[in-house]
């Protein structure tokens, strides 16, 4: 890998220097969203007790004591103290990179990729593909090698599509809805060549995948995500809170980052009571559709967190994985995407109120002791 052979060619204390220049960077980064949302949580207190109970955790695993505004943070939202809350900016700067080999995940992350991991893994379907782009190549959906201009013959009249990056995204950046006829996007005007043009390379082009009627009750403008966090703790494969996120105000992109709305599920599929945007919107029901979140359920959640702990389990390397399903038509499972680095453990937290690694809350935390 192009890591290793660099630490041949360049001093130690070079890669060290680069190494810790990119943890200052994250570290910045995690303190300025952090900085930026203290309006959020400045009114949040916490009792002496309360104080007490987060630093004896830590303190315990960590043997030092942390900064409690990810716990205010979290409580701002859904008003539950949980002294187990998982600090994102430690998340980010320690655990995601003892538990996922950042090199591995990188190649494993690609998104054209995962029809070919997972393609006989029973009771889940992944969207049909168009086209794929890889490295400037262009692929059929069955991974033939075809001409740029047999790729444009392939999209010219397929109706509604998706186009998202393979590489290097997140919180739904550049996800396009496509809708072609006579060679020409009909929502932005761009001809096919000229849509290729805009992504460059790396990206594919997929199916639009019809939610199932409970989904699209709630809001039909958008797929309608269901982000399962599945992570290994010795022999097993646990989960973290479930969130549903949804569009609003005719997006279809539905990533509470890009101003979605994000709900709790239970292991039942019982949507909780309230729904949260990134800047702390509340929601009872959903603002377009009127549609109320206490006690809607929504079918086969059982069967999906199952089927998530299976897909883990063919997933070698990786010890926390964030997979991204939806409910088709039929209420089959659809796999989406998933991430292996970049992965957040604030928003189910924030939404639902619980911990995100639960019971196993100490165990991680022991995983980023000195």
């Amino acid at each position: 890998m192009k890591s290793k052979r660099l630490s041949k060619l360049l001093p130690e204390k070079f890669l060290k220097a680069v190494h810790s220049f990119y943890l200052v960077k994250i570290f910045a980064g995690e303190y300025l969203s952090i900085f930026k949302k203290r309006h959020l949580f400045s009114h949040v207190e916490l009792s002496e007790g309360e104080e007490a109970a987060i630093q004896q955790v830590w303190k315990r695993n960590y043997n030092k004591k942390i900064s409690t505004r990810w716990h205010r943070l979290y409580q701002s939202y859904n008003g539950k103290f949980n002294k187990f809350y998982f600090p994102e900016v430690l998340f980010t700067l320690k655990l995601e990179r003892k538990l996922n080999d950042r090199e591995i995940a990188r190649v494993l992350s690609d998104k054209s990729m995962l029809p070919i991991y997972y393609q006989n893994i029973a009771d889940v379907r992944m969207p049909d593909t168009y086209l794929i782009n890889n490295s400037g190549i262009f692929y059929t959906g069955e991974r033939k090698i075809i001409e740029k201009e047999t790729a444009e013959e392939i999209i010219d009249n397929i109706g509604e599509a998706i186009i998202k990056p393979t590489l290097d995204s997140s919180s739904g950046d550049s996800v396009t809805l496509c809708d072609f006829h006579g060679g020409t996007d009909q929502r932005s005007g761009k001809t096919s060549g000229e849509v290729f043009k805009s992504y460059k390379e790396n990206y594919i082009i997929q199916e639009k995948i019809i939610p199932c009627r409970e989904l699209e009750k709630l809001y039909p403008h958008s797929i309608n995500t269901l982000r399962v966090i599945t992570y290994i703790v010795g022999d097993r494969v646990e989960h973290a809170p479930i969130t549903l996120s949804m569009g609003r105000s005719g997006n279809h992109v539905d990533n509470i980052q890009a101003g979605g709305v994000s709900v709790a599920v239970t292991d039942q599929g019982v949507l909780n009571s309230e729904g949260f945007t990134h800047y702390k919107e509340v929601y009872k029901s959903h603002p377009d559709t009127g549609t109320v979140f206490d006690n809607y359920r929504l079918p086969e959640i059982e069967k999906l967190i199952n089927t998530a702990k299976s897909m883990h389990e063919k997933t070698p390397h990786m010890r926390m994985i964030s997979w991204d399903f939806t409910l088709d038509e039929q209420n089959r499972i659809v796999l989406l995407e998933f991430n292996l680095s970049g992965q957040s453990v604030w928003f189910p937290q924030m939404v639902s109120g619980k911990a995100v690694f639960g019971k196993n809350t100490e165990k991680m935390i022991q995983l980023i002791k000195k």
